[in-house]
Order: structure tokens, then C-alpha cells, then sequence
């Protein structure tokens, strides 16, 4: 079947900038610390990878000094690549906070 092309457009509502792999605050999932490695990022998005399988709909937390932002856990599937590591997709409880604009002023863009 050459010539032919299979296009999937991703339901994503902003587009997803790098990050330096550095979270800018302590992290935590469930209430508990969790050693996370934010990947990528959106205004209100949040890519992780963590050494630890977390359910769906888990609440997540990045403490900062100014502020504490809550996360719930959307997607989750193991890492492509990586074995032993997973990845999260995150969405910001709170549409009002720009999590992109917190990342970017404490250094976290690649």
C-alpha cells in the first residue's frame, strides 16, 4: 500500500514546550514524595516520568515557596524506551493558574 499516509490528529488544547528535566518545588503523588522528571509542559499540562505506577485520577502536588499546585493524574502508560518508568500525563486542578508561566520563571525551559 505505498503512497498512503495514516495522520492522527492528538486532542491537545495547547502545544507542549521541553523541559530541563528539573521540577521547580518539592513534588508529590498521593500525598507522598515522589521523585518526578517533568518532561514536557502546557499552559495547564504537566508530562512526568516516575519510577512508580500511580492510578488514574490520582491527585498530584507541586509545592512551590509562593504556591502549592494540585494536579490530577489523566493518562499514565508504561514509558516507551525506558523500562522500570512511567509516564504521566497531569492536568492542573485550577485552569486559573498558567503552570507553563511558574515553570518557565524558575528556569525549567530547555
Amino acid at each position: 500500500m505505498a503512497g498512503y499516509q495514516l495522520k492522527i490528529k492528538e486532542k491537545r488544547i495547547s502545544d507542549r514546550k521541553k523541559l530541563t528535566g528539573l521540577m521547580p518545588g518539592r513534588f508529590q503523588i498521593s500525598d507522598a514524595d515522589a521523585s518526578a522528571r517533568p518532561i514536557d509542559i502546557s499552559a495547564h499540562g504537566l508530562g512526568i516520568l516516575v519510577a512508580k505506577e500511580y492510578k488514574v485520577g490520582s491527585i498530584a502536588t507541586l509545592i512551590l515557596k509562593e504556591n502549592v499546585i494540585k494536579f490530577e493524574i489523566m493518562w499514565s502508560q508504561p514509558d516507551f524506551g525506558k523500562q522500570d518508568l512511567w509516564r504521566y500525563g497531569l492536568v492542573c486542578k485550577d485552569q486559573n493558574i498558567n503552570i507553563e508561566g511558574l515553570f518557565e520563571a524558575n528556569g525549567c525551559f530547555k
